[in-house]
């Protein structure tokens, strides 16, 4: 990583009452780290700005969840008119936009990896000033969240698993020096070991003790499904896993969620969904095992998907009905599913002789699931266990489980292997997990934006963003 690239900064948001009141703020200046880590306050604040800078458009704010990425997986229409979205569309890399998007998605994510290193090292350097339950809480999610950012940045800028090329470095201290490149089995190595240390300083986490809504009587100890908590680094284990193969382990931490998902993380109930004149839950957040919170989600909308702004048209991200139609019917899917119902089809809209569907998710602002970005949910963990699991009965009913839980019928367990890969399409919608799954796979053909039957061909090689000009020759 190049030094330019480091960008070190304290991030601090401010701790106050209430259930998001802490991420009410902007991060402030740099201050000193001797000074930023000489109380408790200090260590909440550096740690929850970085889940406020995590919201970052430059990340999961946008790209890493319902922009750029989805944008690579072909769920938008992309008219030839944009021409910079276009050509990221169609893997063309080499162009202003697109390098200057990968540009900054390496720098932010490489940043606050730098700034979970300084929390993680203080944590030591200034155990005096930490209790218990404050030195592994803080420590545990550094952790992970330095392991879920590697992660990230490997699934975007590695190759396909398995090559044996050098890949990224990796950072577990925060060093102005360069750290070499490591091979795709080594980096994952350190991904995991950082995960599996985060598990076991979570193990105090309140969210096993008290649920998602945690300790009340500690702000800090709140809300723990807006954290990277016990339950979500052991999702994000079972994800790592399946993605570098290691499907013994994958259902292992998968089986963990499941077991547990139905007393603290239960499907969502149709009735939050509008049935009853509320306004709906359209991020299914019951089921949410870790979100960010943006209190200014709704801009996300206003700004990439809402037709009624006539002038930026030909700017949104608009996927076309009929292939949305399809890909909801398709292998056993309906119209009565709920994600169809409450994620695309609640109204359309003409531009340039075609039809398209409103992706309203991100609509709203003023309840708290309104201000959810999702980042991990149970769902998942039923498709990966779905895949991982050799009993074909068994596999049935873990996908059978998540389609009733969507309004669709049960299937046979002969139907398992196409309806699988249709739940891949239609669960994680706007989530930024979709291109992943694609490159896990070794996609060469995936499903077309522009047409409902049709495909979109895919060279391996461009499930691998270029590393930044100017860094290649440091890494």
């Amino acid at each position: 990583m190049k030094t330019k690239f480091i960008s070190v900064f304290l991030l601090l948001a401010g701790i106050c009452s209430g259930c998001s009141d802490w991420l009410d703020v902007k991060p402030s200046d740099r201050i000193s780290e001797k000074t930023a880590f000489s109380t408790i306050a200090g260590f909440e604040e550096a740690l929850n700005g970085i889940y406020v800078e995590l919201n970052n458009d430059n990340l999961y704010g946008r790209a890493l969840t319902c922009e750029f990425v989805e944008i690579l997986a072909q769920r938008y229409a992309i008219p030839e008119e944009n021409k910079s979205l276009y050509s990221l569309a169609n893997y063309e890399y080499d162009g202003a936009y697109s390098k200057s998007k990968i540009e900054s998605i390496w720098q932010k994510a490489y940043s606050l990896i730098a700034n979970t290193n300084l929390l993680i090292k203080n944590c030591e350097v200034n155990r005096a000033v930490l209790s218990d339950d404050y030195y592994h809480l803080c420590r545990g999610e550094a952790l992970a969240l330095r392991g879920m950012l590697h992660f990230d940045l490997f699934r975007l800028f590695g190759p396909v698993y398995g090559a044996s090329s050098e890949t990224l470095p990796y950072y577990e201290e925060f060093v102005l020096d360069v750290n070499p490149s490591l091979p795709s089995d080594k980096f994952m190595g350190k991904v995991i070991e950082d995960l599996l240390n985060a598990e076991k300083e979570l193990e105090i986490d309140p969210i096993i003790t008290h649920g998602v809504q945690g300790d009340s009587r500690n702000v800090f100890f709140q809300y723990r499904n807006l954290r990277l908590n016990y339950y979500a680094v052991q999702a994000l284990l079972a994800r790592v896993y399946m993605y570098i193969g290691n499907t013994e382990k994958a259902k292992e931490y998968a089986l963990k969620i499941i077991e547990i998902s139905e007393k603290l993380f239960p499907w969502v109930d149709p009735m939050t969904m509008g049935t009853d004149g509320t306004i709906p839950d359209r991020m299914f957040s019951t089921e949410v095992l870790f979100a960010l919170q943006n209190l200014n989600r709704n801009s996300i909308f206003t700004s990439l998907f809402d037709a009624q702004n006539l002038k930026l048209q030909s700017s949104l991200l608009i996927p076309r009905f009929d292939v949305v139609r399809q890909v909801f019917q398709k292998a056993g899917g309906s119209g009565a599913d709920y994600r169809y119902k409450y994620f695309l089809s609640s109204a359309t809209f003409d531009f340039d002789g075609e039809s398209y569907a409103l992706y309203d998710r991100y609509q709203g602002q003023d309840s708290l699931y309104q201000q959810m970005i999702p980042m991990l949910r149970t769902s998942e963990m039923y498709m990966i266990a779905t895949e991982v699991t050799e009993d074909p009965e068994e596999a049935t009913d873990y996908l059978n489980t998540l389609r009733v839980n969507r309004g669709l019928r049960e299937i046979s367990s002969t139907q398992v292997e196409q309806s699988l890969e249709a739940e891949w399409l239609r669960e994680l919608y706007g989530e930024g997990q979709l291109f992943f799954y694609y490159k896990r796979k070794m996609k060469t053909e995936i499903q077309s934006a522009y047409d409902p039957y049709g495909t979109k061909t895919i060279n391996l090689l461009r499930y691998v963003l270029p590393i930044p000009d100017g860094e290649t020759k440091y890494n």
